[in-house]
């Protein structure tokens, strides 16, 4: 089967099992500098086997131009681009991966919100791409366990894992799965971040405190420095005090908290308002999710 993949190293086991049994015509591929999941191993596998990477969000003529090269399906894997959506008759065929038990949890970031709300499970949804954000058919769903002691990337993880045997259950029974695809007939609210503004860290912040916020939100978690502002990629606790408010080391910086002290791995942001940001996503991206 000839496919368009859609996403980033969030489900790269699923682009790597997805490229050894069929063929990949093109990789589209998007991400923010809060993202923890990055595209490089995707990218690098698509680029040393002669695959197309398009950076941009794909439009509705470019996938009538795959169609007519013979794509079959379009897999959507944590793209996080609304992506245009033509009709069967046109050839149309599209599938997104999403990590909640649709019709609970339509978001642009479900593990965060299911683990804000205190949540002990999750899971996985494959659905039909349709033209309202993870309102599509259902194809097939499992279940994902939250424990207390995982983060959001061990979710994440879990969900990728789980995704995979899901895509081998999916490619044995395609058109079965596909014509009992089940309606998504409640009409859930969208799930978005209630508590964005605890992912930043201060220095009046507990040690408890500053880990359980990097538990749920990870790299989305800001700080500012200097009056610059950053997203943290890694954190490191130490109870040991330091005097300074923040020692530069480089590549890291040592960060006071009221009982101890960070080391951050640090990324900038580039647009320094997202320190005050009200809501989430921190951009405008027309994210499909």
């Amino acid at each position: 089967m000839k496919i368009v993949y859609l996403g980033t190293d969030a489900y790269l086991s699923c682009f790597l099992k997805l490229s050894k049994h069929c063929e990949i015509l093109a990789l589209y591929t998007c991400l923010g500098p809060e993202d923890f999941f990055r595209n490089l191993q995707t990218v690098e596998y698509a680029k040393a086997h002669d695959i197309p990477v398009y950076e941009h969000t794909i439009t509705a003529d470019e996938e009538r131009e795959w169609i007519a090269k013979g794509c079959r399906l379009f897999v959507s894997a944590d793209y996080g681009r609304k992506i245009p959506v033509l009709t069967e008759k046109e050839g149309f065929f599209g599938i997104n991966i999403h990590q909640s038990l649709l019709p609970e949890g339509r978001s642009y970031c479900p593990v965060e919100c299911a683990m804000e709300k205190g949540l002990r499970r999750t899971g996985v949804t494959i659905h039909k791409l349709s033209d309202k954000l993870d309102r599509g058919d259902i194809l097939l769903q499992e279940n994902v366990e939250i424990l207390e002691q995982e983060d959001s990337v061990d979710i994440y993880l879990k969900c990728e894992n789980t995704a995979m045997d899901m895509l081998t259950q999916l490619a044995q029974g395609f058109e079965e799965i596909w014509g009992n695809a089940k309606p998504q007939k409640e009409l859930l609210p969208y799930w978005s971040i209630e508590h964005i503004e605890d992912a930043r860290f201060t220095h009046e912040l507990s040690m408890a405190e500053a880990k359980r916020r990097y538990r749920i939100y990870n790299r989305m978690v800001r700080v500012r420095i200097a009056g610059e502002v950053y997203f943290v990629k890694s954190i490191y606790s130490s109870h040991t005090p330091i005097a300074a408010d923040v020692i530069d080391l480089g590549d890291i910086c040592l960060y006071r908290l009221a009982d101890g002290h960070l080391r951050l791995g640090l990324i900038a942001a580039s647009d320094p308002a997202v320190w005050e940001a009200k809501s989430y996503p921190f951009r405008k991206s027309g994210r499909e999710a």
